[in-house]
């Protein structure tokens, strides 16, 4: 009775172990190249949120929203894009068009390294261009149950947003713009007129473009985190 009392009590007291974050993990993309990723793995957990950041950063702008996502319970993963970050740093203006192409097959593959730790269901968050590529990702693949779209365009680098914006229904899909960048603000409210499935057009005052949004709107992580434990049944 006494070491039954005792065992009780070392549960009782016991605190959660908190998943590791961030653990160094490498995407490798069916062209052999290979991309620094960030990743963290709760126990148990099949739920994964993957991380797109936009042109010219690098995978640790989603350092606080992913840390966010991680304690909610989701197996979570940001990765540099091929010619950002860890990958041969590229300015921009240097990358060419199919360099840009080639990344729909990073995406993919990030996609395929989630799932490989567990997760069953995924939901894809990117920013600017980091959004083209998350809608299009979506598309191509059912275990995408749900996407957020940050500052995304109609066309970002040759990657086109507009007819996956339609074939993504009837999974839910949540874009966020601000009115302060008026190119973004009116592709956001484009791309939400076109969608077919349950979708939601969240327009903020003067927060910037893409992950900046994250930084000068406070209360935007936890609406995130809310909208995607929200929607891993519909």
């Amino acid at each position: 009775m006494v070491s039954a009392l005792l065992l009780w009590s070392s549960i009782a007291l016991a605190k959660p172990v908190r998943p590791a974050w961030p653990v160094a993990a490498v995407v490798v993309a069916p062209d052999g190249t290979r991309l620094e990723a960030s990743i963290g793995v709760p126990a148990r957990s099949k739920r994964g949120v993957l991380f797109l950041h936009q042109n010219g950063r690098n995978r640790e702008d989603w350092s606080a929203l992913a840390e966010a996502l991680l304690r909610d319970g989701n197996i979570v993963l940001s990765f540099d894009l091929r010619g950002h970050g860890a990958h041969r740093p590229t300015p921009p203006a240097e990358l060419r068009p199919e360099d840009y192409q080639a990344m729909q097959a990073d995406v993919t593959a990030a996609v395929a390294l989630i799932r490989a730790n567990g997760a069953e269901r995924v939901c894809i968050i990117g920013a600017e261009l980091g959004a083209n590529l998350a809608i299009n990702a979506g598309v191509a693949d059912p275990s995408v149950v749900s996407v957020v779209l940050l500052s995304p365009g109609a066309d970002l680098k040759g990657i086109i947003a507009i007819d996956a914006v339609q074939r993504f229904a009837p999974r839910p899909l949540l874009i966020v713009a601000s009115e302060d960048d008026l190119a973004g603000a009116r592709a956001a409210a484009v791309l939400d007129s076109k969608a077919q499935g349950p979708h939601e057009l969240r327009m903020l005052e003067k927060a910037g473009r893409g992950v900046q949004m994250l930084m000068r709107s406070p209360a935007l992580e936890g609406d995130l985190v809310g909208w995607v434990g929200s929607r891993w049944l519909q």
